[in-house]
């Protein structure tokens, strides 16, 4: 029953049916898409006709709109048992039935659950391509400014439009095979087998900058670390004089000033002084030393940019000549023009052949789907029928445990009554005939339990021989249908099978209207004879006459008395 609720489930979607893609079966639908599916197919079949698909919060329009889909729905042939009850308290066989039933009624234009779906990923793609196109022009066109975060929505979906997805320049390090060296096997099996893909070995967003900037490159080159070394030298020296002349400028002061004890204080503040000033202009010197190897570092950066780019520029320019190198050697090569149109026409040869082997295959299949769907309705037929006569019992026992009810109360009321009469000798015999009367009921009762009984046996018997007969046949399909695949032999036995099914399908459906024509006859013959013999009517009315008698002669007894 799987297969047969996605088939419904895709034809309803192809109608434009409100249905949620996690939904795979018809166990999960409630009213509102019942009536929702239920009135699509009506208006694919009745064009002209236009049908409520939503349900009010009120009860007694729910229960109108049910009946007028109901009432709608047996118009169109449909013969199982069909109510409002069968669309508000959906059930999932009864569903199943009327959604196959309105599926198989659908114009042919319109019951898109009939095509194949094609496979593959181009057909895929194409398919979601052309439900994105149909999606957008449902739509008035708006420009991308106008989008919320490029963002609008669209009934169930939404249409994204953006200028790209914007990311940091951000590289990382990359293992790229060498392959301008000769490498030895071990190496090139340990870059085959050991080392992922360039496009796993990072993010996709940090794919093209490590790509444009590879860090390998970049330390391969002597002449640029070279350059790096004597600029970072030559910042280190400045610095290293710098210091060392300060060092000695402080040292030579303080000497001076030990041997020199005879000299004033005020000379000693203006020489102070001096070698703060001093101090001062060193520093401002090692500054301009410091912008400066801040300025070569620069430098260094634009020349190692304009490096890259034109090396990427030598990278595409060998590639174009390798390209059209190899373009200008097919191209004037007549053997290798002579070999693609030899390819081409063997494609269309292949193409040919495949339609033709599909058409093959498709036609019995096609054969088989048929018949199958042939099977199930009679098999849907039987069921229905065997539903209305379990109900025709149903109701039956209900009538009878009712007048077995009605009896019992009656039984009741009359012993009720003997014992509010007074016990006199004069009526023994009215006592005496009512309770004739009760045992009789009470055996009647008996009489009918007994036929239930018996009913629920046969009904027993019935769906045991039905079941055991249903396996025998299932089992002989599955094996012969496994045989069928391979074997044109077990091919003809898996449809003589079938055919073979029907006709004893036939001949038990026959041979139970036999025994239920027999059975219910017999039924009404015993029912006739035991109501003559009974006379229950008669009796009932004897009853009620005594009943009013005592009654009188209760009343003439209490006036005597009186």
């Amino acid at each position: 029953m799987e297969e047969v609720d996605n088939i419904i489930i895709d034809s309803l979607r192809h109608m434009d049916c409100n249905i949620d893609s996690s939904i795979d079966s018809l166990k999960q639908f409630d009213a509102e898409m019942v009536v929702e599916a239920v009135s699509t197919c009506l208006e694919a079949i009745l064009p002209g006709q236009k049908f409520t698909k939503k349900l009010p919060p009120s009860m007694s329009f729910k229960l109108k709109i049910a009946s007028s889909l109901a009432e709608q729905i047996k118009e169109l042939g449909f013969r199982g048992d069909m109510g409002y009850q069968t669309i508000l308290y959906c059930n999932e066989v009864e569903i199943r039935r009327v959604l196959m039933f309105l599926i198989e009624r659908l114009p042919r234009d319109t019951n898109k659950a009939t095509q194949i779906e094609q496979t593959g990923y181009v057909p895929k793609l194409v398919k979601r391509i052309e439900d994105s196109l149909r999606l957008s022009f449902k739509q008035t066109w708006l420009p991308s400014s106008l989008f919320n975060n490029g963002v609008r929505h669209c009934e169930d979906d939404v249409i994204v439009q953006t200028l790209g997805n914007c990311a940091p320049l951000k590289a990382v390090n990359l293992q790229i095979p060498d392959t301008q060296n000769n490498l030895d096997e071990v190496l090139k099996e340990y870059w085959i087998r050991d080392v992922n893909d360039v496009t796993r070995q990072c993010d996709r967003e940090k794919l093209i900058p490590s790509l444009l900037y590879n860090d390998c490159e970049f330390s391969s080159e002597e002449s640029i670390v070279k350059m790096i070394l004597q600029n970072s030298s030559h910042k280190s020296n400045i610095v290293n004089l710098v210091n060392a002349d300060l060092n000695v400028m402080v040292k030579e002061n303080t000497l001076q000033g030990c041997f020199k004890t005879t000299e004033t204080e005020n000379e000693c503040e203006v020489k102070i002084k001096n070698l703060v000033k001093d101090i001062d202009e060193d520093k401002i010197k090692y500054k301009e030393l410091q912008e400066e190897a801040n300025k070569l570092e620069l430098s260094l950066s634009q020349v190692l940019s304009m490096k890259n780019q034109e090396q990427d520029l030598l990278k595409d320019s060998a590639n174009k000549v390798k390209l059209k190198t190899k373009t200008i050697a097919i191209i004037s090569k007549e053997e290798n023009l002579q070999k693609l149109r030899y390819l081409v026409e063997n494609g269309t040869d292949r193409l040919v052949d495949l339609a033709n082997q599909w058409n093959e295959v498709r036609t019995p299949l096609l054969e088989e789907f048929k018949s199958l769907q042939n099977t199930l309705t009679s098999e849907e037929i039987k069921q229905q029928e065997d539903t209305s006569k379990l109900n025709y019992l149903k109701e039956s026992y209900k009538n009878l445990a009712k007048d077995f009810k009605e009896k019992e109360e009656l039984e009741q009321n009359l012993i009720e009554k003997i014992k509010q009469v007074s016990k006199n000798n004069n009526r023994v015999s009215y006592t005496r005939r009512i309770l004739e009367i009760v045992s009789n009921i009470k055996k009647q009762n008996v009489e009918i339990q007994k036929v239930l009984k018996d009913t629920r046996e046969v009904q027993k018997e019935i769906n045991t021989l039905s079941g055991q007969v249903e396996r025998s046949f299932t089992l002989s399909d599955e094996l012969i249908f496994q045989d069928a695949k391979e074997d044109e032999t077990a091919r003809k036995a898996y449809k003589l099978l079938a055919a073979l099914r029907d006709e004893c399908s036939g001949i038990l459906k026959a041979v139970e209207d036999l025994g239920l024509s027999e059975r219910e006859s017999r039924n009404l013959q015993e029912q006739v004879e035991t109501e003559k013999v009974k006379d229950i009517g008669k009796k009932l009315e004897r009853v009620n006459q005594d009943l009013e008698q005592m009654k009188k002669e209760t009343n003439i007894l209490l006036k005597g008395n009186q």
